[in-house]
């Protein structure tokens, strides 16, 4: 949400929500939506379950709204709840394979589809062996190393953001954004020369 008035659009939403307004949290949901699902899909790669995920995070919402205090922006908040439930069932099913895409556009920053009508086939092949190798790479790391690089390099949060979605200081969250770069250089080694 960039300017003001959308802000304060959010903000009253927010407000509303807290009072129980259900027209003013599907409205907050609708906004989120998106983001939310595409957050788990980056940790949790199983349709189902993300869907499941997504949905028990905006039942999270719901019940704990009214203890929201502004104090963190809401979208770190959002997040917070989501990383949680993810972590929660990694836990639970002792998956450790988290895997995420990295279709993200260059320049925008903005996560694409990678194959369009107009694409060469053979770049679109290349492409998604990139992809591929940054996937495998990104599943080497350990969980901590992985959640802060999608939250970083694939969902674009400030290191504030980050620390509040994951309860972390912010030296931590630079360290180990630091140490995550490091390891996933380390695993790609040699072959960093294809991703350019």
């Amino acid at each position: 949400m960039g300017d003001f008035a959308e802000n304060e659009r959010l903000v009253a939403l927010i407000n509303a929500s807290k009072k129980g307004d259900n027209d003013a949290m599907t409205k907050l949901i609708n906004i989120y939506a998106s983001s939310v699902h595409n957050l788990v899909f980056s940790i949790i790669r199983d349709d189902a379950i993300v869907e499941d995920l997504a949905q028990e995070t905006f039942v999270r919402m719901f019940l704990s709204i009214r203890h929201y205090e502004f104090r963190a922006p809401f979208r770190s908040w959002l997040f917070r709840i989501a990383v949680n439930l993810c972590r929660d069932h990694l836990r639970k099913k002792k998956v450790r394979k988290i895997i995420t895409r990295f279709q993200v556009d260059d320049e925008s920053g903005e996560e694409q589809i990678f194959m369009d009508a107009e694409q060469d086939p053979s770049a679109a092949i290349n492409r998604s062996e990139q992809v591929q190798l940054i996937t495998d790479a990104l599943a080497k790391l350990p969980e901590s190393s992985r959640l802060v690089f999608v939250l970083r390099e694939m969902k674009d949060l400030s290191y504030e953001e980050i620390a509040e979605t994951l309860n972390w200081k912010i030296g931590t969250v630079k360290s180990r954004l630091f140490r995550a770069r490091r390891e996933l250089a380390e695993i790609l080694g040699p072959r960093l020369e294809e991703l350019r």
